[in-house]
């Protein structure tokens, strides 16, 4: 019997109204188009987008060639939303002052970051030393597809 309250809790629960709103269809308007129709028309305004306070800690962005591939990023994000990313060698011809040419095979190092994952703690951009990480004011990023194109920066 120990799981009757359990049981009880469950039939309860399944009667009740939801006491959280959906979002954002509470706030839709009946009619998208007739709504874009009023604004259009000057009968009714769009929302202006809510302002961030400063030093707000949205969405990260990768700034690709300033980032030198060193991983330190991937070593002090606690969440585990930063991969290393190789990509194949590339045969480079390389200069030395004297005017030898060397041909070096170079690996590019680059990272990628899984926004689905991310706990927004700026631990990243805070030891990133060319600066190529910076976090946004961005912080509209709820979807369905934690891997959809808006979720992965690279």
């Amino acid at each position: 019997m120990a799981g009757l309250p359990m049981v009880k809790e469950i039939l309860a629960q399944s009667v009740k109204k939801p006491v959280t709103n959906l979002f954002p269809a509470v706030r839709l308007p009946k009619s998208i188009t007739g709504f874009l129709g009023s604004v259009a028309e000057g009968k009714a305004e769009i929302v202006p987008p809510v302002e961030t306070p400063p030093a707000f800690r949205g969405k990260i962005a990768y700034d690709r060639s300033a980032c030198n591939g060193c991983g330190l990023c991937l070593k002090v994000c606690p969440a585990h939303a930063i991969d290393q990313v190789v990509y194949p060698p590339v045969t480079v011809q390389v200069t030395d002052a004297e005017g030898n040419v060397t041909e070096k095979v170079k690996k590019e190092k680059r990272i990628r970051i899984y926004v689905s994952s991310c706990i927004f703690c700026g631990q990243c951009t805070d030891i990133c030393a060319k600066n190529a990480l910076s976090l946004q004011n961005e912080f509209l990023l709820a979807t369905e597809d934690r891997f959809a194109e808006s979720q992965i920066v690279e």
